[in-house]
């Protein structure tokens, strides 16, 4: 198993580039034993195509499990993460836009009375399109196929890219009226104040951080921190520690020479022996049998 770890900003955002100015998309794929893709968030919307197996998908407050042939919506701004599912091995295809590869310019009827609704919609975070419903199956399918063009890049696939991914918003937009009447919640203003607070984390990971200090960046006690955390992430603020320092460790196992001590220093954990214990109750192995069979694969949002 090899988990994807995203570097992002003192924000939290992922630094990435989806894609060239001109043309703001990109797609990535992650092949059987990838692992586990931790909580990040992008201006960008992302759209997953589970090729084979099951995945645990956490967007924002909401959890999904994700089967093959089944496809996956996460708004703009949204915090998510993927978790593998224990013993079942996953492949997944997604692409990542920003959302004016379908609106155009800001004030087009485009942007005004479909796109701003819905990337504003605090019920639209995430969406599942599942195969035993014709319009969902569909849009799932317009999500692999563009994917595919998207890798392939055959003449003119700038437009055929665009049509299958407006075909996706077309469909979603049309069946999804409802929600995208409801208004702020106040799990959307716990979400920016969670947000906040990984802000500070994701800077600082790398030093002890209590969560006293995570929760004076929200101006709010301990409790409640712990309280919004478990609500918007379904993790405390210590499991989600030792999520994120895991992530960042493999990163530096596959990636470079650093022996085991240094790794554990580097991430954060109070010492080598306690990393090597929530690395194998993890993975199932140590740190130094991770490193001896697993490589880097293509196409993944590795950090550089």
């Amino acid at each position: 198993m090899i988990s994807n770890p995203i570097r992002v900003d003192e924000k939290g955002r992922e630094l990435l580039n989806h894609g060239t100015l001109a043309f703001p998309c990109a797609w990535y794929y992650s092949g059987m034993n990838q692992g586990d893709v931790p909580w990040h968030w992008h201006e960008e919307i992302e759209l997953v195509y589970l090729n084979r197996g099951t995945l645990q998908c956490s967007v924002g407050s909401r959890r999904f499990l994700l089967c093959a042939g089944e496809a996956l919506f996460i708004n703009t701004g949204i915090p998510h993460a993927f978790f593998e599912e224990p013993g079942v091995p996953y492949e997944e295809s997604d692409i990542v836009f920003h959302p004016r590869l379908i609106y155009g310019d800001v004030g087009s009827i485009f942007y005004d009375k479909y796109m701003l609704p819905l990337m504003r919609c605090p019920s639209m975070a995430g969406f599942v399109f599942h195969t035993d419903t014709d319009w969902q199956k569909e849009a799932a399918l317009s999500i692999k196929n563009a994917i595919t063009v998207c890798k392939n890049k055959p003449d003119l696939y700038e437009f055929t890219v665009r049509s299958l991914l407006s075909n996706v918003f077309t469909l979603l937009l049309g069946h999804s009226k409802d929600q995208l009447e409801q208004k702020e919640t106040r799990a959307s203003f716990l979400m920016e104040r969670v947000k906040r607070m990984l802000d500070y984390f994701h800077s600082h990971y790398r030093e002890p951080v209590s969560v006293t200090q995570l929760a004076d960046q929200a101006n709010i006690c301990k409790r409640e921190c712990q309280r919004d955390f478990k609500k918007v992430l379904g993790l405390t603020p210590t499991q989600y520690f030792e999520q994120y320092r895991l992530a960042m460790s493999v990163h530096l196992l596959t990636e470079t020479s650093h022996s085991i001590i240094e790794i554990a220093d580097q991430c954060g954990f109070q010492s080598p022996s306690y990393f090597t214990k929530l690395f194998r109750e993890r993975y199932g192995v140590t740190p130094s049998a991770f490193r001896l069979h697993n490589e880097p694969a293509d196409n993944i949002r590795f950090p550089v």
